[in-house]
């Protein structure tokens, strides 16, 4: 009996799920990017631990064992036992569902490339040079930021800038417009756009530098951009007070909470 299945491959080791009906699936996925890797198997049958690499006669049998793992089609259960049982035909039927399972696989990529959320690098890659932009950050970053710069209308407006705010970061923000002589003016004798951001959302992954990044082509030259964190985090609180009996000597919890960093 199998105990486990494990195979490394391009240094990460991923292992095989029993299914309990005598089927092994695969839990991760094999590296993205076409190459040669070498492959590792381990298997424990019975308590005994095999490793088998390339040069091991059992090594075609156990790929076979990874490749049944994750086959897709399947067209041996549409006819009859004695011709499926039959060598000619289930030669046939190899071949044919490993070509099915090549067009299933490209048909999901292609479903999954169709939107950015779910796009893979290359599909996003495509998309950055495409618009001219230059991606950066991880690829989940990129995906926020591109999203922010397809929000629906071409002029400035408030519900367009919280729309890119919460597109990259996941969270509100406070917009102000203010005059060049306007009273409370941060930058008195030029126009202002104020863009407080507010507390992000903490499972989002993202760049707060590409707020900035994909407001300022939207503002008119003669008026300046000001992003601001308007929240903080526990290093702007460790950095900007000399000690614990610093903090304290706010007046509450919420003092602290609600406490905006220099900027």
């Amino acid at each position: 009996m199998i105990d486990y299945i494990k195979y490394t491959i391009d240094g990460v080791t991923y292992s095989l799920n029993n299914n309990g009906d005598n089927t092994w699936s695969r839990k991760e996925t094999a590296p993205s990017v076409a190459g040669n890797y070498l492959l590792t198997l381990i298997i424990s049958e019975n308590g005994i631990v095999t490793t088998i690499n390339s040069s091991n006669s059992m090594y075609e049998t156990y790929l076979n064992v990874i490749m049944e793992a994750e086959r897709v089609a399947c067209l041996e259960k549409f006819v009859p036992d004695f011709i499926s049982e039959t060598k000619q035909f289930k030669t046939i039927f190899d071949i044919e569902d490993e070509n099915f399972d090549n067009l299933y696989f490209q048909i999901e990529n292609i479903k999954s490339d169709a939107f950015i959320t779910t796009a893979s690098n290359d599909a996003i890659v495509r998309l950055e040079n495409f618009m001219s932009i230059k991606g950066l950050g991880t690829l989940d970053q990129r995906k926020s930021y591109l999203i922010s710069m397809l929000q629906k209308g071409n002029k400035l407006s408030e519900n367009r800038i919280k729309n890119i705010t919460t597109a990259i970061t996941g969270s509100n923000c406070i917009v102000a417009f203010f005059g060049s002589d306007e009273s409370g003016n941060p930058v008195p004798g030029y126009g202002l756009l104020r863009v407080q951001v507010l507390n992000p959302d903490n499972s989002k992954d993202y760049r707060y530098e590409d707020i900035f990044r994909a407001l300022k082509p939207l503002v008119p030259g003669h008026i300046q951009l000001l992003v601001i964190k308007y929240f903080s985090i526990w290093n702007d609180v460790k950095n900007n007070f000399a000690d614990w009996n610093a903090v304290a000597s706010m007046s509450d919890w919420e003092s602290v909470k609600n406490y905006i960093p220099p900027q």
